[in-house]
């Protein structure tokens, strides 16, 4: 309906004048008043067909002799229309000093706060939060991450006193026996090993070749082992035997018994070295940091690291796969007690508050052409059709009241006229 209203009202113009114009012609309306009346519509007519021009010359081409070079406004004045709207929005609407005064007296920080902290947005949070640490997590197992890790611990370590915490540690295991599931481990292995065929099968040849070294060293020597073999009497298989047995007595010896000479006497070397490493012993901390030198500066030390930082990588990918694991239950926890400590601590909120201003005051005045580039790009975009039909969609049904306006005002003119004229020359025509 509002789109029709200039049409009516021109409609009812033009009708009315129509009408009562053919009623004064045939002799129907006599009457004087109807000539004022006349004058009315007539005037309501010429406002309305101004008004229609005026209005439709804004959005399209009106196809009259000379008149049209000054229709289509919109159109033939788009650069102009353009810049002046640029102009309008950049350096009056959102100048910087606008922007300036608008940001000072807001509270940027409280709102943030209570915008993360309702539920939704706080899922949203800890959403972001988990796809950062994801893309973090992806680059965990560099090569150039193990290299950086490994020189920071070469430099870290290279000033640090290993030597004196390990002998402390080496003669407090030694004293309370915590070392004995070591030499467990240790004496296992060995009897495992011992009793391994391929271990027969070296002792066999460690045999076979003292029998010949001892053959090589003389005929008389060559005869007894020659004759050895021949009655019997060296009987490789009972000599491995002998040798096995032996070994498992030794071993089985020493695992049982912790005051076992062997285990005794390797206990007091470890024990030694490590009150050395106490008082200060210069070959013994020599030992020590020889030895944390070569783990840190390996080559394969890079690998290690690598390897550590892969397998982490795994068990952090893992605990961000969803909300419910440990670490995401953690980190739901500490960011909602972190944001409700901010939200009572003012002070800390006002310095939060000053900082976004300062920055986001900066990049309005770095940036501020980039409003004006954004409008005009924007509007350059549209084609001409396009444009218009923006413009007439937002402000054509205010246009249509003009129309109207134009019509009431210019029939109550005419009305006005014709009364004046009445009165002081008894004409009307």
């Amino acid at each position: 309906m509002k789109k029709r209203i200039g049409l009516i009202s021109l409609l009812v113009a033009v009708s009315g004048l129509i009408i009562i114009f053919s009623g004064i012609q045939f002799g129907l309306l006599k009457n004087p008043i109807w000539y004022i009346v006349l004058a009315g519509f007539e005037a309501g007519t010429i406002g309305g067909l101004a008004d229609w021009f005026a209005v439709s010359a804004l959005f399209r081409e009106i196809p009259i002799p000379y008149i049209r070079k000054h229709t289509n406004i919109i159109v033939k004045n788009r650069q102009k229309l353009t810049l002046g709207v640029v102009d309008l929005v950049a350096n009056k609407w959102l100048s910087p000093e606008t922007i300036k005064e608008k940001i000072s007296g807001l509270t940027i920080a409280e709102n943030i706060l209570q915008t993360i902290l309702e539920p939704q947005n706080k899922n949203r949070a800890i959403d972001f939060l988990r796809d950062i640490l994801n893309r973090f997590a992806d680059n965990l197992d560099k090569p150039e991450l193990a290299a950086i890790l490994q020189k920071i611990l070469k430099d870290q370590i290279g000033g640090i006193d290993l030597a004196t915490p390990l002998g402390h540690w080496l003669e407090n295991t030694i004293k309370k026996g915590e070392h004995y599931p070591l030499w467990e481990m240790i004496l296992d292995t060995a009897h495992r090993t011992i009793n391994d065929n391929s271990t027969r099968y070296a002792i066999s040849g460690i045999v076979n070749k003292a029998a010949r070294d001892y053959a090589e060293q003389g005929i008389l020597k060559k005869f007894l082992v020659w004759a050895a073999e021949t009655t019997g009497a060296l009987d490789e298989q009972v000599v491995i035997n002998k040798i096995v047995a032996a070994m498992n007595e030794f071993i089985y010896e020493a695992k049982n018994n912790p005051n076992h000479s062997v285990r005794q006497h390797f206990d007091n070397s470890i024990l030694n070295f490590a009150q050395n490493l106490i008082k200060g012993d210069t070959n013994s901390h020599n030992i020590v940091n020889n030895l944390k030198k070569k783990i840190v500066e390996n080559t394969e030390g890079q690998q290690i690291i690598q390897d550590i930082l892969s397998k982490f990588k795994t068990t952090v990918k893992d605990e961000l796969k969803s909300n419910n694991t440990n670490f995401m239950s953690l980190l739901t926890k500490y960011l909602t007690e972190f944001l409700l400590e901010l939200q009572k601590d003012k002070p800390n909120q006002q310095k939060i508050d000053n900082w976004l201003k300062e920055n986001i005051i900066q990049l309005v005045t770095k940036y501020h052409v980039e409003i004006g580039n954004m409008v005009k790009s924007s509007l350059e975009r549209l084609k001409d059709f396009e444009l218009v039909s923006q413009i007439e969609e937002k402000v054509g049904d205010d246009l249509q009241y003009i129309r109207l306006n134009g019509a009431v005002v210019g029939g109550f003119a005419g009305i006005v006229i014709a009364i004046l004229k009445l009165i002081f020359t008894s004409k009307i025509i």
